[in-house]
């Protein structure tokens, strides 16, 4: 039975007289009671949540339902009914008038309860409902693409991908949350076989669902390996570039040997690991061949491998947490305050973003510690509100910075709103806030702050990118936050003074903002995202994705005023991690001028460099000679070469230095020409620098011998080919087809005394490696 009466205490008392009046029922509770959380909002209030999971569900058993009523007389029971079941008559504990009672509801679900109370005579109140969700049990993981625990060595990532499913009647939302390969955390991007080694391995997963149930599931299991495997990994890594065709084509004939069995496939796979390991990059591609190789050859002499004991194990995990619910308080003030800031939200009718309070909240304790004013203008905190600050310069001018805390929406800034004392009088707000910017205010954006005013050209500028769509997830990654992701965020400058105190790589979970238009053409980026580690993640969407270059925080000084942008932290717990706060605190700090920071722009050089000639400050000659090399710094800066950037950035430092600059423009072009130098440097001196690390060399060899010459080379997106010269001949000419590292010659008397070596290159440039001869002997 799931529903089933209370004990019932008290006594019921005599009979009493009845006017006729239904009893007059209040509204239920349920029980047992956590602590509030966030759960929502309406245009008017916030809608926090007492049960004890997240997301207004219970996830640890019973829930009570608390009924109460008054009546003329007295109440005598409640009818309650809960989803589809019969209804159920709980009889009511009197005290004059009013009558109580409890009612535990088991079992998991998710139902609506309807309850009505009857007075003694039999009149019976008008039924409310409440909603009762009840989860208990975690979501659960399977891998129905591994047979018997045994992977192919070749097998598709996609068909091992582990099931995710929530029993039902469940809360649903089931997301990975953590992944391991043998004990080793990874992100939870699908598991290509071909990266493990033949023999065990562990694969762990950790999943949650929306109300916060969580387990771990490990899956022991073998990686197997055939000739079937090992060719068709050769074919795979030949499609993709990594092995050329030709020298592909050789090791497909050494494992045709190996078809044949017995001492010939021995002596075939032997020399096909002897192959692999010159010819097949270094890493994970070269050991599955090798090894594989050496596997096969141990099991036709007749090795024994110890048996594999596959299985799952299921242990309990952390699920997601419940948010915290806070909203701000009164306006921060301090005896002597550094600067004054004002945090703001949305209008009523755009996304809500559930973080906004409480992000407010953590910028007041910022204020409290770092000794600055704050104050709040938000609708869904009218009690410390300010009146509209964007009504006139006068209020807006207050402020050292204003926090747009993701104030989504194109009506956050109207050019007609009407005014809180005449609403017969309209402001344009828009021209405010320019104005504001224009005479040196600072703004910093958060996360949804970039989805704002879409129609408005100068805002999107001002907040550095348009957000066009992110991706997806179920909300078990996190309660808030249904399509958050877990990704590397990455530092590109960590001179800034908000990106200081981060590591050069972090494991983040938020959501992820795509752009309509690239934010680096713009602004200074301070960090970006590595796409690679979640787009296809298990289970989760990435959108339209921005590819190799996925700027998410960034800074510039912007049209007379300066903005910081940090796009991240739609979830809650990134406000209350300390690496974000220093983040807000240090963004705030420089937008509000109170501290320096590095954030020029190429963009921003054009502009000063176009505002010198109109006013007469950059003669013409000087501008043409600015501007080439600003373009061909900017150029060489998208591309990645920065060796090239930071060459540019000096001679347009040099001409800015060396040239007539009259007026604003002297000060203002040498100091951001100096700024340009000093970032295209930081970025120069921690890249990856196109440079061979082995050269090759001079092969001597017998007529008939296959010569493996190689070179490696590192840079971003190396391309390699081949080239020779024939003995006598003054010309190199390509060797067609042979786009690897490694080459391999047949030696004959008439190639004896040609000379071959590689070009390589990536968008910084090429370079060409030694000469290597080849001697066949005998000539």
């Amino acid at each position: 039975m799931l529903a089933v009466p209370a004990l019932v205490l008290g006594s019921t008392g005599p009979a009493a007289a009845e006017t006729g009046a239904a009893p007059v029922l209040d509204v239920a509770t349920l029980s047992p009671v956590a602590e509030p959380s966030y759960n929502g909002a309406t245009n008017t209030a916030y809608t926090p949540s007492t049960t004890t999971g997240a997301g207004g569900w219970f996830t640890n058993g019973d829930v009570t339902l608390n009924l109460s009523a008054t009546d003329d007389e007295a109440v005598a029971s409640f009818q309650v009914t809960v989803g589809s079941e019969p209804v159920v008559e709980v009889p009511a504990v009197r005290n004059g008038t009013r009558g109580t009672a409890t009612y535990v509801i088991t079992g998991d679900r998710n139902s609506t309860v309807r309850y009505s109370a009857v007075d003694a005579a039999g009149n019976v109140s008008a039924a409310r409902t409440i909603s009762v969700r009840i989860d208990t049990k975690p979501p659960v993981a399977a891998w129905p693409g591994i047979a018997n625990g045994k992977v192919p060595h070749s097998a598709a990532a996609s068909s091992i991908t582990p099931t995710r499913t929530d029993p039902s009647p469940g809360s649903g939302g089931v997301a990975v949350r953590d992944m391991w390969i043998d004990g080793k955390w990874t992100y939870p991007v699908p598991l290509d076989p071909a990266t493990l080694s033949v023999g065990a391995h562990t694969w762990a997963v950790t999943l949650g669902d929306a109300a916060g149930n969580g387990a771990t599931y490990t899956l022991t299991f073998e990686i197997t390996t055939s000739v079937a495997d090992v060719r068709a990994l050769v074919q795979r890594y030949v499609t993709a570039g990594k092995v050329s065709a030709s020298n592909g084509d050789r090791l497909l004939a050494l494992l045709t040997e190996a078809d044949a069995g017995g001492d010939a496939a021995v002596s075939a796979l032997t020399r096909f690991g002897a192959l692999a390991a010159q010819v097949v990059p270094e890493g994970h591609m070269r050991d599955s061949l090798v090894k594989d190789a050496a596997h096969l050859v141990e099991k036709l002499q007749g090795v024994q491998h110890p048996e594999v004991v596959t299985g799952v194990t299921v242990s309990a995990a952390r699920g997601t947490e419940r948010a915290p619910f806070r909203v701000p308080g009164e306006s921060v003030r301090n005896k002597k305050p550094k600067f004054k800031v004002l945090a703001f939200g949305n209008k009523p009718g755009a996304f809500r973003h559930e973080h906004i309070p409480l992000t407010m909240a953590v910028i007041q304790d910022m204020g409290r510690a770092n000794n600055f004013d704050v104050d709040v203008y938000d609708y869904l905190s009218p009690d410390v509100s300010v009146p509209n600050p964007f009504e006139s310069i006068e209020r807006l001018s207050q402020y050292d910075v204003i926090i747009g805390v993701s104030s989504v929406g194109n009506d956050t800034f109207s050019t007609a709103r009407p005014t809180e004392a005449d609403p017969s009088v309209t402001v344009d707000e828009q021209a405010v806030l320019k104005q504001y910017i224009n005479n040196g205010g600072g703004f910093v954006a958060l996360h949804g702050a970039t989805d704002s005013m879409h129609r408005w050209d100068w805002y999107k500028g001002l907040a550095g990118g348009e957000f066009d769509n992110h991706g997806s997830n179920g909300s078990g990654i996190q309660s808030t936050c249904g399509a958050c992701n877990i990704a590397e965020l990455v530092t590109e400058d960590r001179t800034n003074p908000a990106t200081r105190q981060f590591p050069e790589k972090l494991k983040i979970v938020d959501e992820l903002y795509n752009w309509t238009f690239l934010p680096r053409d713009k602004v200074h980026v301070l960090q970006t995202l590595n796409e690679a580690t979640y787009v296809g993640s298990i289970g989760a969407g990435a959108g339209r994705v921005e590819g190799a270059d996925h700027p998410i925080s960034w800074c510039q000084n912007y049209d007379g005023g300066r903005s910081f942008t940090q796009a991240l932290l739609h979830n809650w717990a990134n406000s209350l991690d300390p690496l974000f706060q220093k983040n807000i605190l240090e963004g705030v700090k420089w937008a509000a001028g109170q501290t320096k920071a590095n954030c020029v722009s190429h963009e921003e050089l054009r502009t000063l460099v176009a505002a010198g000639v109109a006013d007469g400050s950059v003669g013409a000659d000087l501008a043409d000679r600015l501007n080439q090399a600003l373009t061909a710094s900017y150029d060489a800066y998208r591309v990645k070469n920065y060796a090239e950037a930071h060459a540019q950035a000096k001679a347009f430092r040099q001409a800015a230095d060396s040239g007539h600059l009259g007026g604003r423009a002297q000060s203002t072009i040498r100091d951001r020409a100096h700024e340009l130098v000093d970032w295209m440097k930081v970025l120069d001196d921690k890249s990856l620098h196109l440079r061979f690390t082995s050269q090759p060399k001079a092969k001597p060899a017998r007529a008939g011998e296959d010569v493996v010459i190689s070179a490696t080379a590192e840079g971003r997106n190396v391309a390699y080919q081949w080239q020779v010269k024939s003995p006598g001949s003054p010309e190199w000419t390509d060797v067609a087809g042979e786009t690897s590292f490694a080459i391999v010659v047949t030696a004959t008397p008439e190639l004896s005394g040609s000379e071959y070596r590689v070009r390589v290159t990536d968008p910084s440039g090429e370079i060409v490696s030694r000469p290597a001869p080849l001697k066949v002997n005998g000539r």
